[in-house]
């Protein structure tokens, strides 16, 4: 009977043992998965900004082309850049005849986005009041579904990257 209640004990104290160091490793496991799933998470989100730096800087790249095309294409021309931060549009070209006498604005939004939005123009409208431009171009490959390659939507002209430059030199002779 002393041996049978010793056998019990001992194999109480195994259970109780066993149960112990299964609750232990659960917690361990469980540490572990949620250690995994906030790594995930932090990698995603690295991801998701490194994706979104590298989209603000295709977006600042496509403006400093445009930029450079600008002054190599129309040489008088005053080409300045609406620094980051500022509000306005991307480009002010402040059109000078031969003389280089000012004879009006353009201002320039470049959009490097793959799909078109309606906003943009009434923010480029906005921004041609307070620059007191008289013309807006937005240079975008994602253009409006009735458009093509260049048209115009509310009075502002909308135009593809390759022709962005041939529509500059057709609205400055006007």
């Amino acid at each position: 009977e002393v041996e049978k209640k010793l056998a019990a004990g001992i194999d109480e104290a195994q259970q109780k043992a066993i149960k112990s160091f299964q609750e232990a490793q659960q917690l361990k496991d469980a540490a572990y998965v949620k250690k995994i799933a906030d790594m995930s998470k932090a990698v995603d989100e690295a991801k998701r900004k490194a994706e979104q730096r590298s989209m603000q800087t295709q977006g600042e790249v496509a403006e400093l082309n445009l930029e450079e095309t600008l002054k190599q294409a129309f040489r008088f021309d005053d080409i300045d850049p609406v620094a980051k931060g500022v509000r306005g549009a991307d480009v002010i070209q402040t059109v000078r005849d031969n003389s280089l006498k000012s004879c009006g604005k353009i201002i320039w939004e470049v959009k490097n986005t793959k799909v078109w939005s309606q906003g943009w123009v009434q923010k480029l409208k906005d921004d041609q009041v307070a620059a007191g431009a008289e013309m807006a171009i937005i240079v975008t490959e994602a253009m409006p579904s009735d458009l093509k390659d260049f048209g115009m939507v509310e009075n502002v002209w909308v135009t593809t990257k390759s022709l962005a430059i041939p529509l500059a030199g057709a609205l400055r002779d006007s």
